[in-house]
């Protein structure tokens, strides 16, 4: 359950071969880089090189290109293409102007296709007048009104206007709905008319943008829709050239602006370097199964380098790299909510899995409810691209495997025989069971951090610590004490030797600090004296003790849950009881979606609780860094 070894390697060689290096080491490998100037020059004796970026411009025109071509920046292979920064911007030179050319000539079909038929919407009111509308809007000697009314109410509105004096309505145009006219009046006409017109239905509107209303209306309709779709059918024959032209040229672009991005985070990547005139030095994070290879590349180019295992002065700031796993995946999120582990420290993911799902089994236990889990989770997973349902898939098996040990399918226990919660000592078997895998898991994890510090060699903390060697025991040998004497009656407890040894291990616990010291297992601290550290160590047995007692009532509650979900699920029953001895479906239904859901929520809650705080704390500390190699983002389009 360890985490991946790592190695930090240091390269150095000629000035001349240090974008090579660059690249070879950090680009074409899992490689994290540090700060080479601070960390092996301190005092200034390395520089950090020029870092001008001399492949940005032509970076910048492949990326203009792509957008242009409508193709997604995405990685396309250029290693054996040969390219070179002059022949790939002699070729995004030509290609850009190629593709320009056509897409102005687009640009400007769509442009006077949309012009069109704006002008035409604009027209469309006047459609029915033969008139021309440049005469008609410049009209000085009546005074011009443009409105509409509903179609329904036109022919009362023509015939209360042919009685009034001075007024002439006309209709300009129609569409679904409406009737649009024209209304001259005199200038000596009444206003009163107006009023008497809307009364009618007809309702005043602002005069149309006279820009381009010209000629006659019906002639300019005609002949601006013969224009429009003349330049619709210019576009989408450039679309289609454009298109062709992306099918044909998108592979060889999206390889050069690879190879583009490439070479530039190369150059970007210099202020990771030292130099001092003549060398370069790099300095970094890899895995140390990479070694040899490592070594290979190195000599190859004619570069010098060398691996250093981390040290004691390397605590806390080497980077974690996680071994790959499916199930250890799915639960990584929840590890990231507590912390990463510091390097050297147990990898907790598959630990996490494997308990979060016996937890979550025994208090979900239910073969239909983990059923409809599972397909719950796979669609959050799967067409949500949500993590949490990946978690609730997997949770979802647990919850079948105990509702088969429990017998109960949608709460129903009597379908299938199993386990019964509820039924003569049920209640006190569970409780004692999830005591007991409380204890086994706290033992469990006084072993893996007895190997942690084993591994960071920091040996009083193994030995002598409440999670160390002697914690194990002194808890080990009082729950065995207590077992013996309750369930096979030998009389551990009346022991004198047995208190005995439990006093001298609390002893132990309680002055781990002086011994330490005295056995050489650790440095004494300046400004510390005795009777501070036998102060702190009391202190800190004390809060051992209590942990142990807390922590174990703690996994009480798997077995709490558990009874409570067996209740919850007999009360859903009893409320959907009929009178003929039947059950309401509706009922059922809706209480198992309750029970679900609320159980759910509280369940993942609490066993993620039992995680973090009575597991998780005793073997790692969460204060670690993630290995972070170099990567190229080619889909991000950004040079």
């Amino acid at each position: 359950m360890a985490t991946e070894k790592l190695v930090r390697a240091v390269v150095s060689g000629p000035v001349e071969k240090m974008d090579e290096a660059i690249r070879t080491f950090m680009l074409d490998r899992e490689f994290q880089p540090m700060q080479a100037s601070t960390t092996l020059g301190g005092r200034g004796e390395l520089q950090v090189p020029d870092c001008d970026d001399i492949y940005r411009p032509a970076l910048e025109s492949a990326v203009a290109l792509l957008s242009k071509l409508g193709v997604k920046p995405e990685f396309r292979s250029f290693k054996d293409a040969g390219y070179t920064l002059e022949n790939c911007q002699s070729w995004l030179r030509e290609t850009s102007g190629e593709v320009t050319r056509l897409t102005t000539k687009r640009n400007s079909a769509v442009s006077l296709a949309n012009d069109d038929r704006e002008l035409i919407g604009r027209l469309e009111p006047f459609s029915l007048l033969e008139v021309n509308l440049e005469e008609l809007l410049g009209m000085k000697s009546m005074r011009i009104h443009f409105g509409s009314t509903l179609i329904e109410y036109w022919d009362d509105l023509r015939r209360e206007a042919e009685t009034e004096y001075g007024a002439f309505l006309f209709r300009s145009g129609f569409d679904k709905e409406k009737i649009y006219c024209i209304l001259l009046m005199l200038p000596d006409a009444s206003v009163m008319a107006e009023e008497r017109l809307a009364a009618k239905g007809f309702t005043l509107e602002e005069l149309p943008n006279a820009a381009g209303l010209t000629g006659v209306p019906s002639k300019r309709i005609a002949e601006l829709r013969t224009e429009a779709d003349a330049a619709e059918k210019q576009g989408e024959e450039l679309t289609r050239q454009l298109a062709a032209l992306a099918e044909k040229l998108g592979g060889e672009a999206l390889a050069r602006y690879s190879f583009l991005k490439y070479m530039s985070e190369g150059v970007a990547l210099r202020r990771m370097v030292g130099v001092d005139g003549r060398h370069f030095f790099l300095c970094g994070w890899m895995p140390a199964s990479e070694e040899e290879s490592f070594e290979r590349d190195a000599k190859a180019l004619g570069c010098e380098c060398r691996h250093d295992k981390p040290g004691v002065l390397d605590a806390g700031r080497v980077p974690v790299k996680f071994k790959k796993g499916k199930l250890a995946k799915v639960f990584s999120p929840f590890v990231d909510m507590y912390g990463v582990p510091a390097y050297g420290e147990a990898d907790p993911r598959v630990f996490l899995a494997l308990t979060y799902c016996l937890f979550f089994g025994m208090m979900f236990g239910d073969i239909g409810q983990g059923v409809v889990l599972i397909l719950v989770g796979l669609y959050m997973y799967k067409k949500r691209g949500m993590w949490l349902g990946g978690i609730l898939a997997t949770v979802g098996v647990p919850a079948i495997i105990f509702g088969f040990i429990y017998g109960s399918v949608f709460g129903n226990e009597h379908l299938l025989p199993g386990f019964k919660v509820l039924e003569g000592d049920g209640v006190v078997t569970i409780l004692l069971v999830s005591a007991v895998i409380g204890i086994m898991l706290i033992l469990l994890c006084g072993v893996l951090n007895i190997l942690t510090c084993f591994r960071q060699r920091d040996y009083r903390r193994a030995l002598f610590s409440a999670n160390g060697v002697t914690g194990v025991l002194f808890l080990t040998l009082l729950v065995a004490g207590v077992a013996l004497t309750m369930l096979l009656e030998v009389p551990v407890l009346s022991s004198a030797v047995y208190w005995i040894v439990l006093a001298v291990l609390l002893l132990t616990i309680w002055l781990s600090e002086p011994l330490g010291i005295w056995l050489h297992l650790s440095h004494h601290e300046e400004g510390t004296s005795m009777g501070m550290m036998i102060g702190v160590g009391f202190f800190e047995l004390f809060e051992a003790v209590l942990g142990w007692l807390s922590n174990c009532l703690s996994f009480l509650r798997v077995g709490a849950y558990a009874i409570i979900h067996a209740i919850m699920m007999m009360i859903v029953y009893q409320l959907s009881a009929q009178a003929d001895g039947g059950y309401s479906i509706f009922g059922l239904v809706i209480g198992n979606v309750i029970v679900m859901v609320i159980e759910a929520a509280l369940v993942c809650i609490q066993a993620l609780r039992l995680e973090f705080y009575e597991l998780f704390s005793r073997f790692y500390t969460g204060r670690g860094t993630t290995f972070q190699p170099v990567t190229v983002d080619y889909s991000s389009g950004r040079a």
